[in-house]
């Protein structure tokens, strides 16, 4: 049993960041995302992380412009690392931004959010949600990936183990329930559209206006 674990970021010289989970899932979720994503307007990335997927998603879909975010500084110069080394000219500078609070970006044709639920407080998924809610219009995707809980489906054995040692490390992180987050999403005025069941216990949750 492999145990998947959680990317964080450390200080230390290089600017530029690798997250090997990155080079694993970045083709399944653009084939997800390719029956999802408009043909043209604005990509906003919550949780961006090193950048690797924003500069890898923006090759495969050029007709897009991706505004990638994060709320870590480290995070936000290693995107931009990326962004300049690959030459994602449909890649905007990456905004420093916390999911939780409320978010200068007024909109945005899709929201997309990838392994972060797990990794952040609870008030950081609230936050997307509610945001997202305000910055989507009508049926435009916010597409959240990560492992999750489902009711009445058996978590797998790594992800259960991922839980326990994530809440170990942190009492606010750990894996979050599709119906909490539903819940949320209603609150908030989005509908749970598609559950997408991507390899390695992982979901790609599609909620729309």
């Amino acid at each position: 049993m492999t145990t998947p674990q959680p990317f964080v970021f450390e200080r230390g010289p290089e600017v530029k960041r690798h997250a090997p989970a990155t080079v694993r899932n970045r083709d399944v979720i653009a084939e997800a995302l390719a029956k999802l994503l408009p043909d043209r307007g604005r990509v906003l990335e919550i949780a961006s992380g090193t950048g690797e997927h924003a500069v890898h998603f923006a090759k495969l879909f050029p007709a897009l412009t991706w505004l990638p975010t994060d709320p870590d500084p480290i995070a936000v110069a290693s995107i931009d690392a990326w962004r300049a080394d690959e030459n994602a000219v449909n890649v905007l500078p990456a905004m420093l931004l916390d999911a939780a609070s409320d978010w200068p970006i007024t909109k945005a044709n899709a929201v997309l959010c990838i392994n972060m639920a797990h990794i952040s407080p609870w008030a950081a998924t609230v936050g997307l949600l509610r945001n997202a809610a305000r910055t989507l219009g009508p049926s435009e995707p916010l597409c959240i990936y990560g492992p999750f809980r489902q009711r009445d489906v058996p978590l797998a054995e790594s992800n259960a183990a991922f839980d326990a040692s994530l809440r170990q490390q942190n009492p606010e992180w750990g894996l979050r329930s599709v119906e909490d987050i539903n819940q949320t999403a209603g609150e908030n005025g989005l509908r749970l559209d598609q559950i997408v069941e991507m390899p390695a216990n992982n979901l790609l949750l599609v909620f729309r206006a």
